[in-house]
């Protein structure tokens, strides 16, 4: 086996609704599509993680339009939370109607969700042990839903009756389960048909994200070598590294990892916080470069450890020589593999 040639890398976009308004994200999938891009990851959230120049469309709106003006794109969310301000019956119909008008292009991104999402929309923010068991149930009532069959489900959170969709995918809807912890990394071994992580500390990635993952391939009979692992990567590009860096600065208040448990859903107070991240952590934790020499230095730790996708967060000053530059360093790291 050893012999055999490793399977071809992806490198993606994510439609960040955050930093960019959602028409001209639509005009980026287009022009990711026509440079061959395979897929477009699309932030879904109700509130961004800063203030200031911040954008706020919704996703699947925008995935309909995205998907209808391209033609090879395949559109999916990074990632939705079916856990409080969108019931899984209603997330199971959305995706279901996406994936039986444009067969094989749609998945479905799944995780806790933050508190800026759920809090703002009406919520009170639940345990992590609350949120993880919402999220397990509710998978399993989405893909009940996804049978077409009708459906009753009497769940610790979750209670449907008399329930079918009657509008369902002509073909399987991947399902791909976010984790920042060892328990999540499990669940998306054991329900998932993939593993989406935003997590770049690559040892904790190999000691604890990846056998929790391994553990969950095991319990559910999949094979973990071939599972597909995603790694989500903020990333800025311009040949002035300066303009690369002020760029994305919009994404520091995103780099403190507490504000994806604790309750604290105010982009201003995110943004107030965020001010202690300065431009060297950006430049050294993030995907900041200014050629192509530097990308692949920055991607080889993660190619290395057996990731499969990397979706980089388009935050260059010019996202279109960015989308160049990536199909570059695809050829590159495809063809040396």
């Amino acid at each position: 086996m050893s012999g055999l040639p490793k399977s071809k890398v992806k490198l993606s976009i994510q439609a960040a609704h955050e930093q960019i308004n959602p028409a001209e994200l639509l005009d980026d999938a287009v022009y990711l599509d026509n440079k061959g891009i395979q897929r477009c990851w699309t932030s879904d959230h109700y509130m961004p993680w800063w203030n200031t120049g911040a954008s706020g469309g919704a996703a699947w709106p925008w995935m309909g339009a995205a998907l209808a003006k391209t033609k090879d794109l395949v559109i999916g969310t990074g990632v939705t939370a079916p856990i409080l301000r969108y019931h899984p019956a209603i997330v199971a119909q959305v995706f279901a109607t996406l994936a039986f008008m444009f067969p094989n292009r749609v998945f479905l991104g799944i995780g806790r969700g933050e508190a800026l999402n759920e809090v703002p929309s009406g919520n009170s923010w639940p345990t992590n042990k609350e949120k993880f068991a919402r999220l397990r149930e509710a998978i399993k009532l989405i893909k009940k839903l996804w049978t077409g069959e009708w459906v009753n489900f009497s769940g610790e959170y979750y209670s449907i009756r008399d329930s079918k969709l009657y509008t369902i995918p002509r073909d399987p809807i991947p399902i791909y389960v976010a984790a920042l912890g060892k328990l999540s990394a499990q669940l998306a071994g054991e329900e998932g048909d993939g593993f989406v992580t935003n997590e770049l500390n690559v040892t904790k990635i190999k000691n604890i994200l990846f056998p929790g993952l391994k553990k969950g391939t095991s319990i559910s009979g999949k094979n973990f070598d071939q599972f597909e692992k995603v790694l989500f990567f903020p990333a800025s590009y311009d040949e002035d590294k300066q303009k690369a860096i002020e760029s994305i600065r919009f994404w520091r208040g995103s780099m403190i990892k507490a504000f994806f448990d604790v309750d604290v859903h105010d982009p201003r107070i995110i943004e107030e916080n965020g001010q202690i991240i300065d431009d060297d952590s950006l430049e050294k934790n993030l995907f900041v470069i200014s050629n192509e020499e530097e990308g692949l230095k920055k991607l080889q730790p993660y190619l290395d450890v057996g990731f499969t996708e990397i979706v980089f967060t388009n935050s260059s000053p010019d996202r279109r020589k960015f989308v160049d530059l990536v199909t570059k360093l695809s050829k590159t790291i495809n063809n040396n593999r």
